[in-house]
């Protein structure tokens, strides 16, 4: 009699992601007030739409080549050189299903099973998941809070091993916004050039600055171009979250790898998505300006009210997320995330989603609407008082 089949053992030991947990019970909470995801309540603009609809009447939905459209692929380039300062040519980018697809890629591309691949503390969720999918092991490196969330550079380099394959790095950061100067990017690059290791950079965030800059330093133009992989997307950038698009370069050796992993998982990618994103880089560049600069006062009214609450937040460059922290309340942070949900009808994403280096906060998404984020900030200083005061009571969810 043969045995019992099973899952492959690295697959049931990867995690789940904290934050896509979270949102699916969150969905089942009627009028919850949705702070926990990086979704932008802004529609996407009207341009891309009507690009999207010109290919549906066109009939053009068939397959594509894997890297993607070529006329994409060179308005990608010209994007590249424009805002990032990057001379890269077609050969040199691919498109991906959003910008997951491109870290997956690169990790798959580059990774053996056994491998060490260091990722930040605090670090987003699903790195850990594609991590474990390739096989190889998660090693964290320190960004703490009291260094603004900055990569602790002894403690990286403290890190490497002979196993160490690559050196994972998202700025501008999802959580905690940070947004790493060109001078640390330089210098991870050196720690990567002297351990013989990648360099993963995630940059789906590049264009969302809440200092006022125009978009954020690149880690490709710091390192070794040949030995540095980035993942950006149209996701953030233009609110196109659903449309599943994001794009990514390397040298053209790394990219043929990456576009083996393209081929056994996306095939091609959705040839309407492609054409809103060649929209979307063709047309009016302003609505980037304006989604962010709204951002930029939702993160000063969020930081207005938290403090009114007395609640310590962070002070973000990039991305549109808050670190806010709860540890008053003597609960952990999953802890107070469910129970701003259950109690409160409010949805944050738990510190502890994020690593160690988050327990203690929790994570506020500026991309929703100011009138939630006033109420769920609110409700917050409500619970963080009853909960120090050791007196947690139901809340019945009002508007």
């Amino acid at each position: 009699m043969q045995g019992r089949l099973e899952a492959a053992r690295h697959v049931v030991g990867a995690p789940t992601s904290g934050i896509r947990d979270l949102f699916a019970l969150a969905s089942t909470i009627p009028e919850c007030i949705h702070l926990e995801l990086g979704q932008p309540d802004f529609r996407t603009p009207s341009h891309i739409c009507e690009a999207a609809k010109w290919a549906i009447d066109a009939g053009d939905h068939g397959y594509t080549p894997t890297k993607g459209i070529p006329a994409l692929l060179d308005l990608i380039t010209e994007k590249l050189a424009r805002v990032n300062g990057h001379d890269v040519s077609v050969d040199q980018v691919l498109i991906g299903n959003g910008g997951t697809s491109l870290l997956a890629g690169a990790v798959l591309a580059v990774c053996e099973p056994g491998d060490e691949i260091l990722i930040s503390n605090p670090y987003w969720p699903t790195l850990r998941t594609i991590v474990a999918l390739a096989g190889a092991r998660a090693v964290l490196y320190r960004c703490p809070r009291e260094q603004d969330y900055q990569p602790d550079l002894d403690h990286l380099s403290a890190q490497i091993s002979p196993r160490t394959k690559a050196i994972v790095i998202n700025s501008p950061n999802n959580p905690t916004g940070a947004v790493y100067s060109g001078e640390m990017l330089a210098r991870i690059g050196e720690i990567a050039a002297a351990a013989g290791v990648w360099v993963i950079s995630d940059e789906c965030y590049d264009q969302i600055m809440l200092d006022g800059t125009a978009a954020a330093p690149s880690a490709a133009t710091f390192m070794d171009p040949d030995r540095s992989i980035t993942a950006m997307a149209f996701s953030k950038t233009y609110a196109m979250t659903g449309w599943r698009i994001g794009y990514g370069f390397a040298s053209s050796d790394v990219v043929t790898q990456m576009l083996k992993v393209a081929d056994a998982t996306n095939s091609c990618i959705n040839t309407i998505s492609q054409r809103a994103a060649q929209g979307a880089l063709q047309g009016p560049q302003d609505c980037i300006d304006q989604m962010t600069a709204s951002y930029r006062d939702r993160l000063q009214l969020s930081q207005k009210w938290l403090s009114e609450e007395g609640i310590p937040g962070n002070d973000p460059s990039g991305a549109f997320y808050l670190m806010a922290d709860v540890s008053t309340s003597g609960l952990s942070s999953h802890e107070f995330a469910t129970r701003m949900l259950l109690e409160h009808g409010v949805a944050v994403a738990p510190g502890s989603a994020f690593g160690s280096a988050a327990e203690g906060a929790v994570r506020i998404s500026l991309a929703s609407a100011a009138t939630d984020l006033r109420k769920g900030i609110s409700r917050m200083g409500e619970l963080l008082r009853s909960a120090a005061a050791g007196r947690v009571q139901p809340h019945m969810v009002k508007e």
